[in-house]
């Protein structure tokens, strides 16, 4: 039987909760299908925004690391657009 005088008045939040580490995989796996082959500021800066859009924090070395690599690899069908 449940309580039908208990209401929720308030959005249930992290309903599926990630730990930082899936969320930066996550991140990564999307900018290197996006960014392939582009420009590595370019994906620096967007590396950078995602980051922080999710609020993980990611060392800068790490970030340059990834922007390099993403940049260096072919471009896909998806990331030439």
């Amino acid at each position: 039987m449940t309580d039908d005088s208990v209401t929720q008045g308030e959005p249930v939040q992290d309903q599926h909760f990630q730990p930082d580490d899936a969320k930066a995989a996550g991140i990564l796996m999307q900018q290197e299908a996006d960014l392939a082959g582009h420009d590595e500021e370019h994906v620096l800066t967007a590396l950078r925004q995602r980051f922080t859009d999710i609020g993980v924090h990611i060392d800068e070395d790490s970030l340059h690391a990834h922007a390099h690599r993403i940049a260096s690899l072919s471009p896909n069908d998806f990331s030439k657009k």
